[in-house]
């Protein structure tokens, strides 16, 4: 069966110096837009708290605030106009109780502004991609974009001294449905125990190192860091440096975005059932305690790489089980069923009294992991 799936393809592009000028204009002209009209919003509120903002009658508004500021017309309208239309939905969400109060936009803040492909206005021709307002852009298409792949919508975003192009639309795939389904093998599949001292340890009794790509670059993180303190505010060497800053931010985030694609896509190809923990790792993140989870557990990148995990799973049509936090998976003996009840955190290693099999702590946790995923795709209703 055919469907269809929302994707999106971003790929780095080479504005030259006049289309980069053209590019931080739209985004000043788009902060402006957002930042005015949300006072409009806040301001209308206090005089009538009854009265409904209607999305249409803040998009008429447009045109007459476009006359009091003419340099509004020398960037690309649709942009301004879906930035009026994405501050309603984030004004609105935060009546409907589904986020918080939106924020006014600052100018040092990265972001970027969308536009719509209308009558073909956006296009690939050969290097390049054509944008409104941009010309032709130089682009690398690091990936083939599937025939499927139809998009309407376009992001063009500065990150630090990058600029991306993002393409949000859909793509169409067969889905096999209960025949893939029928054809997973509960047998093909991988427990994993979340480690802070690696990423995961397996239960095939493998571990995976994850670099610590922003603990090993504190130091430099902290000297590039002091400079910026030391310097005068919104100076032009304050700028520099703030950019220097950011950048390497930038390319930490993307040292470790690389490996954990790379291990969740060779995850997925492989099994077709990966089980893990439920686990809040906010919450853990935030312990107070003298553990100090914190810079390890955002250096791992836990999170994200679940995240990767399971949408790529999904394409394949298999399944990432998560087991509820509070199984008690490390007191488990994965021989004989025994509970140590008495287990501490210090204890990496210990002897079931029952079956007198010498555990692993982490490696027995994620074969007890796998066991009761494996127990509850098979018995879902228990």
């Amino acid at each position: 069966m055919i469907k269809t799936v929302k994707r999106t393809y971003r790929f780095r592009i080479y504005p030259n110096p006049s289309q980069k000028e053209l590019i931080e204009k739209t985004l000043g002209c788009c902060r402006q837009v957002y930042n005015d009209f949300l006072s409009m919003c806040i301001e209308s509120y206090e005089a009538d708290k009854n009265r409904t903002i209607n999305k249409y009658d803040l998009i008429k508004l447009l045109p007459e605030y476009k006359k009091t500021f003419q340099y509004l017309k020398e960037v690309d309208s649709v942009a301004l106009q879906q930035t009026v239309i994405h501050l309603y939905d984030a004004y609105m969400n935060f009546f409907r109780h589904n986020a918080a109060f939106p924020k006014f936009k600052k100018k040092k803040n990265d972001y970027g502004y969308i536009t719509m492909k209308i009558n073909n206005s956006i296009y690939f021709a050969e290097d390049d991609i054509q944008i409104p307002k941009l010309g032709r852009v130089k682009v690398k298409l690091h990936c083939h974009l599937p025939e499927s792949f139809k998009f309407t919508m376009v992001s063009i975003a500065r990150k630090g001294k990058y600029y991306y192009v993002s393409l949000l639309g859909e793509e169409e795939y067969f889905d096999y449905g209960e025949y893939i389904k029928e054809s997973l093998d509960p047998n093909n599949s991988i427990g994993l125990d979340f480690s802070l001292k690696h990423l995961f340890v397996d239960s095939n009794g493998n571990h995976l190192d994850m670099p610590t790509y922003y603990q090993d670059s504190l130091t430099r993180l902290a000297k590039e860091q002091r400079k910026l303190s030391r310097m005068k505010k919104d100076s032009s060497h304050y700028k520099k440096q703030l950019l220097r800053v950011r950048n390497l931010h930038e390319h930490i985030a993307n040292q470790r975005k690389d490996f954990l694609h790379k291990v969740s896509r060779k995850l997925a190809n492989t099994y077709d059932y990966v089980f893990v923990e439920n686990l809040d790792l906010q919450e853990m993140g935030e312990r107070k305690d003298n553990l100090k989870f914190g810079i390890t557990i955002f250096d791992l990148g836990y999170g994200t790489f679940l995240n990767y995990l399971k949408y790529k799973l999904e394409w394949l049509n298999k399944k990432l089980v998560k087991v509820d936090r509070y199984f008690p998976s490390s007191q488990l003996c994965s021989s004989c069923g025994y509970r140590k009840t008495d287990l501490t955190l210090s204890q990496r290693s210990w002897i079931c009294p029952e079956c007198k099999t010498k555990h692993n702590r982490d490696i027995n946790a994620a074969i007890n992991i796998k066991k009761e995923g494996i127990r509850i795709i098979l018995n879902p209703s228990n």
